[in-house]
Protein backbone atom coordinates (compact mmCIF):
# COMPACT_ATOMS: atom_id res chain seq x y z
CA UNK A 1 0.00 0.00 0.00
CA UNK A 2 0.91 3.73 -0.35
CA UNK A 3 1.86 5.33 3.19
CA UNK A 4 2.64 9.45 3.60
CA UNK A 5 4.15 10.33 6.32
CA UNK A 6 5.25 14.04 7.47
CA UNK A 7 8.46 15.24 7.53
CA UNK A 8 10.06 15.17 10.77
CA UNK A 9 7.53 13.05 12.46
CA UNK A 10 8.31 12.33 15.79
CA UNK A 11 6.80 8.61 15.35
CA UNK A 12 5.06 6.42 13.19
CA UNK A 13 4.31 2.98 13.23
CA UNK A 14 3.88 1.10 9.95
CA UNK A 15 2.23 -2.51 11.03
CA UNK A 16 3.33 -5.59 9.48
CA UNK A 17 0.03 -6.47 7.81
CA UNK A 18 -3.83 -6.00 8.25
CA UNK A 19 -3.95 -5.04 12.05
CA UNK A 20 -6.70 -7.54 12.42
CA UNK A 21 -4.63 -10.55 10.97
CA UNK A 22 -4.39 -12.39 14.54
CA UNK A 23 -1.21 -15.59 14.52
CA UNK A 24 0.28 -17.69 17.18
CA UNK A 25 4.11 -16.38 17.92
CA UNK A 26 4.78 -14.61 14.89
CA UNK A 27 8.42 -12.98 13.83
CA UNK A 28 8.37 -10.44 11.53
CA UNK A 29 11.31 -9.57 8.56
CA UNK A 30 11.38 -5.72 7.58
CA UNK A 31 13.57 -4.94 4.41
CA UNK A 32 13.93 -1.58 2.60
CA UNK A 33 14.00 -2.94 -0.96
CA UNK A 34 16.41 -0.06 -2.28
CA UNK A 35 18.96 -0.21 0.67
CA UNK A 36 22.72 -0.18 -0.62
CA UNK A 37 23.63 -0.49 2.67
CA UNK A 38 21.62 -2.82 4.69
CA UNK A 39 20.34 -0.92 8.21
CA UNK A 40 18.92 -2.25 10.97
CA UNK A 41 15.21 -1.70 11.77
CA UNK A 42 13.05 -0.42 14.95
CA UNK A 43 10.41 -3.14 15.09
CA UNK A 44 8.16 -3.00 17.90
CA UNK A 45 7.01 -6.65 19.50
CA UNK A 46 3.93 -6.48 17.50
CA UNK A 47 5.85 -6.43 13.85
CA UNK A 48 5.22 -2.54 13.52
CA UNK A 49 8.15 -0.40 11.75
CA UNK A 50 9.51 2.31 14.24
CA UNK A 51 9.95 5.44 11.96
CA UNK A 52 11.20 8.51 14.37
CA UNK A 53 11.75 12.01 13.26
CA UNK A 54 11.15 10.43 9.49
CA UNK A 55 13.74 12.11 6.85
CA UNK A 56 13.35 12.15 2.78
CA UNK A 57 16.11 9.69 2.65
CA UNK A 58 13.39 7.11 4.60
CA UNK A 59 11.50 7.21 1.64
CA UNK A 60 10.90 3.87 -0.55
CA UNK A 61 10.04 0.76 -0.62
CA UNK A 62 9.24 -1.36 2.53
CA UNK A 63 8.55 -4.98 2.43
CA UNK A 64 7.52 -7.01 5.83
CA UNK A 65 7.29 -11.05 6.15
CA UNK A 66 5.69 -12.86 8.90
CA UNK A 67 6.01 -15.73 9.51
CA UNK A 68 3.88 -18.34 11.91
CA UNK A 69 3.29 -21.73 12.32
CA UNK A 70 -0.39 -22.86 10.93
CA UNK A 71 -1.57 -26.27 11.88
CA UNK A 72 2.17 -27.22 11.94
CA UNK A 73 3.42 -25.62 8.89
CA UNK A 74 5.53 -23.20 8.44
CA UNK A 75 3.52 -20.30 7.00
CA UNK A 76 5.06 -16.79 5.70
CA UNK A 77 3.08 -13.82 3.76
CA UNK A 78 4.83 -11.02 2.62
CA UNK A 79 3.45 -6.87 2.15
CA UNK A 80 4.76 -4.60 0.28
CA UNK A 81 4.56 -0.70 0.84
CA UNK A 82 5.81 2.33 -0.84
CA UNK A 83 6.57 5.41 1.83
CA UNK A 84 6.90 8.62 1.11
CA UNK A 85 7.54 11.56 2.83
CA UNK A 86 5.88 15.04 2.49
CA UNK A 87 6.14 18.60 3.99
CA UNK A 88 3.38 20.91 4.15
CA UNK A 89 5.02 24.24 2.56
CA UNK A 90 4.24 27.37 3.50
CA UNK A 91 5.44 29.20 6.40
CA UNK A 92 6.22 33.03 7.56
CA UNK A 93 9.08 35.42 6.72
CA UNK A 94 9.73 37.81 8.72
CA UNK A 95 11.96 41.06 9.51
CA UNK A 96 12.99 42.15 12.27
CA UNK A 97 14.40 45.52 13.11
CA UNK A 98 16.76 46.34 15.96
CA UNK A 99 18.17 50.04 16.99
CA UNK A 100 21.64 49.65 17.92
CA UNK A 101 24.02 52.18 18.79
CA UNK A 102 27.45 50.30 16.94
CA UNK A 103 27.47 48.05 13.82
CA UNK A 104 30.69 46.93 13.93
CA UNK A 105 30.95 43.35 13.07
CA UNK A 106 32.25 41.79 15.89
CA UNK A 107 29.25 43.36 18.09
CA UNK A 108 26.53 42.68 15.60
CA UNK A 109 27.89 38.58 15.58
CA UNK A 110 27.51 38.94 19.36
CA UNK A 111 24.26 40.30 19.70
CA UNK A 112 22.56 37.59 16.77
CA UNK A 113 24.60 35.12 18.46
CA UNK A 114 22.68 36.13 21.71
CA UNK A 115 19.52 36.43 19.37
CA UNK A 116 19.84 32.47 18.02
CA UNK A 117 20.07 30.95 21.10
CA UNK A 118 16.59 33.04 22.08
CA UNK A 119 15.10 31.62 18.87
CA UNK A 120 16.73 28.16 19.60
CA UNK A 121 14.47 28.22 23.09
CA UNK A 122 11.57 29.74 21.34
CA UNK A 123 11.87 26.22 18.83
CA UNK A 124 11.69 24.15 22.24
CA UNK A 125 8.66 25.31 23.56
CA UNK A 126 7.00 26.26 20.20
CA UNK A 127 7.74 23.05 18.22
CA UNK A 128 8.38 25.08 14.91
CA UNK A 129 11.59 26.06 12.91
CA UNK A 130 13.36 29.07 12.67
CA UNK A 131 16.32 29.75 10.82
CA UNK A 132 18.28 33.29 10.31
CA UNK A 133 18.17 33.97 6.66
CA UNK A 134 19.96 37.55 6.04
CA UNK A 135 21.23 40.04 8.24
CA UNK A 136 22.06 43.89 7.65
CA UNK A 137 23.45 46.63 9.64
CA UNK A 138 22.91 50.28 8.17
CA UNK A 139 22.64 53.83 9.67
CA UNK A 140 18.90 55.02 11.03
CA UNK A 141 16.96 57.84 8.65
CA UNK A 142 16.49 59.49 12.39
CA UNK A 143 20.17 60.03 13.14
CA UNK A 144 22.55 58.65 10.71
CA UNK A 145 25.89 59.12 12.96
CA UNK A 146 24.99 57.22 15.95
CA UNK A 147 22.15 55.08 15.31
CA UNK A 148 22.45 51.74 13.55
CA UNK A 149 19.52 49.61 13.08
CA UNK A 150 20.24 45.73 12.81
CA UNK A 151 17.94 44.23 10.10
CA UNK A 152 17.23 40.46 10.64
CA UNK A 153 15.44 38.31 8.18
CA UNK A 154 13.83 35.18 9.90
CA UNK A 155 11.99 31.97 7.92
CA UNK A 156 9.28 29.83 10.48
CA UNK A 157 8.35 27.07 9.53
CA UNK A 158 5.48 25.60 11.42
CA UNK A 159 6.31 22.19 11.77
CA UNK A 160 9.92 21.79 13.54
CA UNK A 161 10.84 19.17 15.49
CA UNK A 162 8.90 16.77 17.98
CA UNK A 163 6.13 19.13 16.64
CA UNK A 164 3.53 16.34 16.92
CA UNK A 165 4.43 14.76 20.01
CA UNK A 166 1.45 15.40 21.22
CA UNK A 167 -1.04 14.15 18.77
CA UNK A 168 0.64 10.67 17.48
CA UNK A 169 -1.98 8.71 15.83
CA UNK A 170 -2.51 6.26 12.88
CA UNK A 171 -6.12 7.68 12.81
CA UNK A 172 -6.08 9.93 9.29
CA UNK A 173 -8.69 12.77 10.74
CA UNK A 174 -6.39 13.08 14.45
CA UNK A 175 -3.30 13.94 12.32
CA UNK A 176 -4.89 16.17 9.82
CA UNK A 177 -6.37 17.97 13.09
CA UNK A 178 -3.13 17.92 14.50
CA UNK A 179 -1.61 20.04 11.49
CA UNK A 180 -4.50 22.38 11.69
CA UNK A 181 -4.22 23.02 15.51
CA UNK A 182 -0.44 23.19 14.84
CA UNK A 183 -0.52 25.86 12.20
CA UNK A 184 -2.94 28.13 14.44
CA UNK A 185 -1.17 27.45 17.89
CA UNK A 186 2.26 28.60 15.77
CA UNK A 187 0.53 31.22 13.72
Amino acid sequence: GLVFIHMESSLYLLPCGPLEMEVADPTYRWVQDRAVDPKLFSVTKEGHLLFQHFQAGDSGKYSCTISYMKHGVPVSQTFHYSVFGYHVLGGLDTVLLFHSKFCKDEWTKRFLWGLQEKLRQLEIEQHCKLRLTATFCFPSLNNPLDEFIIQVQIEVSLFGPRWDEHCNSQDVETVTDCYRKTVRHNL
